[in-house]
C-alpha cells in the first residue's frame, strides 16, 4: 500500500530542498531534505510503524511520542498528496457547435485560423489577446475553434473534434487549453510534445530568454512591457510553453496585459497606450489594455533557451534589489498555476532543466534599476 504512494521521481535541488515528484496525480512537491529522508524511511517496504518509530529513536534521538507523530503527519501527507484532481467535465462532453456564432480570422506568420464565438462573453476571454493578429474573415484558413457554451459548461472544439470542456467559474482553463492549441497550430506539433506551459512572462534579447515569475500583482507583466519598451522583446505573456527536444521557451502571439494601476506608469514609454481598448476580466471586472508587440512576430525567432529564471515583487516603499534566490521559492511560485506534462521522461526533462537554471529575485520600485538589472543578466551569458 505504502509504495503505491511514494514519490516515483526524487531530487535534490540545492543543499536543503529536494523536489519530490508523484507520478499518479502529477504532482510536485517543494520539500526539506530532512523530511525527504523521513519520507524515505517510511518507505521501506519492510518498515513497520514500530521499526520506524525506532529508527527514529535511534538515528535521530526522537522521543516516541514525537516518532509516531511524525509517522501519522507521513501518512496523512501522502494520501493528501496522491489524489488526484480533475478539473475537466469529462462526462459533458460535445461533438458539436451551435450554428450560430460570431466568427473572427486570425493570421500567425503563415498559419490562418478562424474561431467561433458562441457570444461576446466568450469572445471576450480569447478575443482581446491576440486581436492585433485579425485579419478579414476567409473561407480557407488551417484550423477552426469553436468556443461555445452548455448549461454551466464551456467547450472548445479544433476541427470538429472535442479538446476540452470545464466548468464556466474555470474559465482560466478553457483558456490555457486553447493557448496550447493555439501554439500547437503555429509551431506544427502537438500537445505530446511539449514538458510544460508556465504560467509566466517571458523576454529576449535574440540569443536566449529570461523567464518572469511572480505572485499575481507584483508587475511581471507591467516589467515585460517596460522591457520590451527598451529594446527586448517579448516571447510570452502569461503563457510560456517549454518543448522537449531542444528544451527551449516557445513563442506565444498574445499581447501583453496590464491593469489599470500601471496605465499613467506605462504613458512615457507608450505613446499609443490611451488609444488601447480597455476591457474588463474575470468575476472583479479588473480593468485591463492588451499591449501588442513592438516587433513583427513574423520576423521573429520561434523559440529561445532559457538560463535563468526572475522571481518579481514590485513595492512602490520597498529597496531596489536583485540577488540570487533558492530555486524552491521560485518553484514555489511556478508550479501551481503551470502545466506539467504527465509523463514520467517529461516530468525527469523538466527537473533536469530546472536544475541547471539560474533563480533570481528582483525587488524595485525604480523602473530604471529593473531596466538596468536586466540588460545585466542578458550581458552575463
Amino acid at each position: 500500500m505504502k509504495t503505491n504512494l511514494s514519490p516515483k521521481l526524487i531530487h535534490n535541488i540545492n543543499e536543503d530542498a529536494v523536489l519530490l515528484w508523484f507520478k499518479k496525480p502529477n504532482r510536485y512537491v517543494v520539500t526539506s531534505k530532512i523530511n525527504s529522508e523521513l519520507i524515505n524511511i517510511y518507505m521501506n517496504p519492510d518498515n513497520s510503524r514500530d521499526s520506524f518509530v525506532d529508527n527514529l529513536q535511534e538515528n535521530y534521538h526522537l522521543k516516541v511520542d514525537q516518532a509516531n507523530t511524525l509517522f501519522e503527519d507521513i501518512t496523512v501527507f501522502l494520501k493528501d498528496v496522491n489524489v488526484t484532481q480533475d478539473i475537466t467535465t469529462t462526462t459533458n462532453k460535445v461533438s458539436s457547435a451551435p450554428t450560430t456564432y460570431i466568427e473572427h480570422s486570425y493570421e500567425f506568420q503563415n498559419k490562418i485560423v478562424s474561431i467561433r464565438y458562441e457570444s461576446e462573453v466568450l469572445k471576450s476571454l480569447v478575443h482581446p489577446q491576440i486581436s492585433h493578429h485579425s485579419i478579414k474573415n476567409t473561407l480557407e484558413y488551417d484550423v477552426v475553434f469553436d468556443v461555445f457554451k452548455t448549461n454551466d459548461d464551456l467547450h472548445l472544439l479544433k476541427n470538429g473534434t472535442h479538446v476540452g470542456s470545464y466548468k464556466t467559474e474555470s474559465f482560466h482553463f478553457l483558456q490555457g487549453k486553447f493557448a496550447l492549441e493555439l501554439t500547437n497550430t503555429i509551431h506544427n506539433t502537438s500537445i505530446d510534445n511539449w514538458v510544460a506551459t508556465f504560467h509566466a512572462s517571458t523576454i529576449s534579447n535574440g540569443k536566449e530568454s529570461i523567464m518572469i515569475v511572480g505572485d499575481s500583482g507584483n508587475g511581471k507583466s507591467t516589467l515585460s512591457v517596460l522591457l520590451m519598451a527598451h529594446g527586448f522583446d517579448i516571447l510570452c505573456d502569461d503563457f510560456t510553453p517549454l518543448y522537449e527536444d531542444n528544451l527551449h521557451l516557445y513563442r506565444y502571439p498574445a499581447a501583453t496585459s496590464i491593469k489599470k494601476g500601471a496605465f499613467e506608469a506605462l504613458k512615457p514609454y507608450l505613446n499609443n497606450i490611451d488609444l488601447l481598448k480597455t476591457h474588463t476580466s474575470g468575476p472583479k471586472k479588473v480593468n485591463i489594455k492588451y499591449v501588442p508587440p513592438l516587433l513583427n512576430y513574423d520576423s521573429q525567432a520561434s523559440s529561445f533557451p532559457c538560463n535563468k529564471i526572475v522571481y518579481v515583487k514590485y513595492n512602490s516603499l520597498g529597496k531596489d534589489s536583485l540577488n540570487l534566490v533558492a530555486p524552491d521559492k521560485v518553484l514555489e511560485t511556478l508550479i501551481p498555476d503551470s502545466w506539467i506534462s504527465p509523463k514520467e521522461s517529461h516530468a525527469l526533462k523538466f527537473i533536469n532543466w530546472f536544475k541547471k537554471v539560474e533563480c533570481y529575485q528582483l525587488n524595485y520600485n525604480d523602473n530604471n534599476f529593473a531596466i538596468s538589472k536586466f540588460k545585466d543578466l542578458f550581458e552575463q551569458s
